[in-house]
């Protein structure tokens, strides 16, 4: 990891920054820690952290306050957010998912989950597949739930979807959809690599885990015909 991947911490506990930057010691991360939200959101825009870890309770803000700030921020909009919340107050979680954070961990926390989440946070791929912006409908599933999205850009590897309501929590999702021209639907399942809550509705970036070479073909002859056609 380079020095581009800075940690931002955020709590009120000194106690709890020490504990955190402990875990973080060993890591090839820059981290600075703020003890209050509205230094943490003046960090954030000086700093350009790519990761902000922060508790709920924030001495001039709560969680999800905080979140809906840094997500309403030109400069910060961005940057992952991964809450610390309470076991005991799972309520926390779903009110900061539902403002724009990424991900969360639970007190007390475990280090090799909470470097599963940060490597998943900070290490996103920079994606070199050939890609086309293009808008299909697509419906993902998750824990027997369906939500309705739409693709803004499409790859053999992935997507970057707008869909109408924030997925929360971790885990895979399956996607639903088919290719414009090709009445063969594709089931996919997939991984959210990154969340973007600029504008009204949330954007996810996701990646194809379970992918077979047929389908992947398919995809990509779609591209290249989409392709093809912005150039002539």
């Amino acid at each position: 990891m380079s020095d581009e991947a800075r940690i931002l911490l955020v709590d009120q506990s000194r106690g709890a920054l020490l504990f955190q930057e402990t875990l973080l010691r060993r890591r090839e991360s820059v981290v600075s820690t703020a003890m209050t939200a509205s230094e943490a959101l003046a960090r954030a825009i000086s700093e350009q952290p790519k990761l902000i870890i922060f508790g709920y309770d924030l001495f001039d803000m709560t969680g999800p306050e905080f979140c809906r700030e840094v997500r309403a921020n030109e400069h910060t909009r961005t940057v992952s957010l991964l809450l610390v919340g309470e076991r005991s107050a799972p309520e926390q979680v779903d009110l900061c998912m539902a403002a724009g954070c990424n991900d969360f961990v639970f007190r007390p926390l475990d280090r090799r989950e909470l470097d599963a989440k940060i490597d998943k946070l900070t290490n996103i791929p920079v994606r070199r597949q050939l890609r086309t912006i293009t808008r299909i409908e697509v419906s993902l599933e998750k824990n027997g739930r369906f939500i309705v999205g739409r693709s803004l850009n499409v790859s053999a590897n992935g997507m970057l979807l707008e869909v109408e309501k924030s997925l929360s929590g971790e885990g895979v999702v399956r996607v639903h959809f088919y290719l414009p021209g090709d009445p063969i639907p594709l089931n996919v399942e997939a991984e959210v690599l990154r969340a973007e809550f600029a504008g009204s509705t949330p954007k996810y970036g996701i990646r194809f885990m379970t992918i077979a070479d047929p389908e992947r073909e398919r995809i990509e002859a779609f591209v290249q015909r989409l392709r093809s056609r912005e150039h002539l």
